[in-house]
């Protein structure tokens, strides 16, 4: 996966990120995803559609020949939690510019953030922080690559997009210059930590219900699932001296955040 960013603002200087390996090169560390992870429900089925039709339609050309066959619409890729973050970030001038700066450095970084609402004061906790000098004080040109590597991190968390909280792994690539701020670039890097199913999963019984007018019991096969796996079992009305009318049931997902008054879910 690539990310590129260029403007006027930045004196013409393009910054790519490109992440070593595939699905192909890394079947049990990389895997393809659907969409980019969100909180939010698909409700409209024909918007992937829509968005696949744009993806397919004709690409407007870079200026300095950043661009390769790497940029075609793609799939996001998912990373496991072992491999290690390596590289290339490249910087491209165009013809007859120049561009001076006080070095260059990326920085891998894992990220808490918050919504300021439900956690006022504090948007954002930093859990790990890794930079490396990619060049020294000097002046760009033209197109330069520059492989990097972050090996041996441990990513303690998954990568989560919550509605109050996300949890990011971010590569950052700054261009630091005098008298200016400095020329950023960030990408994400989407983790996946896989568990070992547990050894014991026995079945779940709960009762429920009014006393002397209701008794309920659930029955669920096991205790813990996959996400793809499909939720059986079955419902025992032992005592039932009400009348009902109707009975609903539902899968609820729930967020909860912070602790005391600043919690949020």
């Amino acid at each position: 996966m690539s990310k590129l960013f260029g403007g006027l603002a930045t004196g013409g200087l393009q910054i790519r990120i490109d992440l070593a390996g595939t699905p192909e090169s890394h079947p049990d560390r990389i895997k393809y995803i659907r969409h980019r992870p969100s909180w939010k429900v698909r409700k409209n089925v024909f918007l992937a559609l829509k968005n696949r039709q744009l993806q397919d339609g004709p690409q407007q050309p870079q200026p300095y020949g950043i661009m390769s066959k790497q940029d075609q619409p793609q799939h996001p890729m998912v990373y496991s939690d072992d491999h290690d973050t390596e590289g290339e970030v490249t910087l491209a001038m165009p013809p007859g510019k120049k561009l001076d700066h006080m070095g260059v450095q990326i920085r891998f970084f894992g990220r808490i953030d918050m919504e300021a609402g439900a956690h006022e004061g504090r948007p954002h906790y930093d859990f790990v922080s890794l930079s490396k000098e990619l060049l020294p004080p000097g002046a760009l040109f033209d197109k330069r690559t520059i492989p990097f590597n972050f090996r041996g991190v441990e990513k303690i968390h998954e990568s989560y997009h919550g509605r109050n909280v996300a949890v990011k792994y971010i590569i950052q690539v700054a261009v630091a210059r005098q008298w200016l701020p400095p020329i950023t670039q960030e990408h994400e890097v989407i983790v996946q930590r896989t568990g070992i199913p547990p050894e014991v999963n026995d079945p779940i019984k709960m009762e429920v219900g009014i006393e002397d007018c209701l008794h309920i019991e659930f029955e669920y096969e096991r205790r813990c699932y996959h996400l793809r796996d499909v939720i059986q079992g079955q419902i025992n009305f032992l005592l039932v001296r009400i009348k009902i009318k109707h009975m609903e049931l539902a899968v609820i997902r729930r967020e909860t955040s912070g602790e005391g008054v600043a919690g949020a879910a």
